[in-house]
């Protein structure tokens, strides 16, 4: 209510009522639905009853592009299962480096999942001889199973937000400003709840900003602007800063350079030789401007890059420091070796 209260429905009907000066929801998302795709059926998940898949089936069409699909495709054909990603765009996961989307693109084709992309809006229904995918090209599919993993909506319905003047967006995403505040003066939002990039990460630091907002902590007072990214695919992938199409678009005179993994020692005795460290730098002073990672433990390896971007660093932070050998971080070293000759025209 807008006396400041929050009554919290617990056990057997029963309610507690909690009253604070400040409201922090934070109340996360969900798997988006859309009304055209039969989830009534046991046989077509979102990404939360997925997990409840108890027993081995042969095949399954995955449609959406983004992380969640492809973290459950990749894991799904690692295991033996002939997986279909069906994604409406034309790439796998349109927020990282082309080039990496590509190689990762070709890194599961290899690996033998099919590879539907720019296949427009799938149709899933189920017949007399089971389910049925229908692409955009009209060619149908036949599997055991659907995952259906595009886009989250926020988890707001039933909070009583429209009597406190809380606004949200067609999503039921929660409104907020720079602070974190809503359009209700006493209430804060964080987290998935509030929208992209709905990652764990940049949640709980958008908390602790919001918190820091609502009781005049003079501590932490923005979000991190280059946060990290990691996608928990087969194999992984990570990023953090620009892209080379984010860096081309604003203008810059970048160059790139590439360590691969097929020439790392770690690498090589582990058997994990897909992927590479790559880096992206300004050609004037060799800045770094944005590191991408794809191979094991890429979410762990961005970070080294990640401090270097984040003190304003330049590629010769990676000449000049000595790594232990072997190990996989050593890709950075000749990530950097590689752009230097690159600035050399060899």
């Amino acid at each position: 209510g807008s006396d400041r209260t929050v009554h919290v429905g617990v056990d057997a009907g029963q309610e507690r009522v909690l009253n604070g000066d400040v409201v922090l929801i934070a109340t996360g998302s969900r798997p988006f639905r859309p009304p055209d795709i039969p989830f009534d059926d046991r046989d077509v998940h979102d990404s939360t009853t997925v997990l409840e898949i108890d027993r081995p089936f042969g095949s399954i069409v995955v449609v959406g592009g983004g992380a969640v699909a492809c973290e459950y495709a990749s894991v799904f054909t690692a295991l033996g299962m002939e997986v279909t990603l069906v994604a409406a765009g034309s790439r796998l996961l349109p927020f990282l480096d082309g080039e990496i989307s590509e190689l990762l693109a070709q890194t599961f084709s290899g690996m033998g999942m099919r590879l539907v992309l720019g296949g427009g809006k799938a149709a899933v229904t189920r017949d007399g001889k089971g389910l049925r995918v229908t692409l955009a090209s009209g060619e149908h599919i036949r599997p055991d199973k659907v995952l259906f993993a595009a886009g989250r909506a926020g988890n707001t319905e039933g909070l009583g937000l429209e009597e406190v003047g809380v606004q949200v967006d067609d999503r039921n995403r929660i409104v907020v400003d720079e602070t974190f505040r809503t359009t209700a003066e006493w209430v804060y939002a964080a987290g998935d709840v509030i929208g992209p990039p709905a990652l764990a990460s940049v949640s709980m630091e958008q908390g602790r900003v919001a918190a820091c907002y609502a009781f005049g902590i003079a501590f932490k007072e923005t979000v991190d602007p280059i946060p990290p990214f990691g996608v928990y695919s087969v194999p992984e992938t990570a990023m953090v800063g620009l892209t080379e199409e984010g860096a081309a678009a604003q203008g810059i005179d970048y160059e790139v350079g590439r360590g691969w993994f097929a020439g790392n020692a770690r690498a090589t005795i582990a058997g994990a030789t897909d992927g590479l460290v790559k880096l992206v730098f300004q050609r004037q002073d060799r800045k770094l401007l944005g590191v991408h990672v794809l191979g094991d433990l890429a979410p762990e390896l961005i970070h080294q890059g990640q401090a270097v971007l984040n003190y304003g660093g330049t590629i010769d932070y990676f000449i000049h420091s000595t790594f232990n050998v072997p190990t996989a971080s050593e890709a950075y070293k000749y990530a950097a070796y590689d752009g230097l000759q690159r600035l050399q025209g060899r």
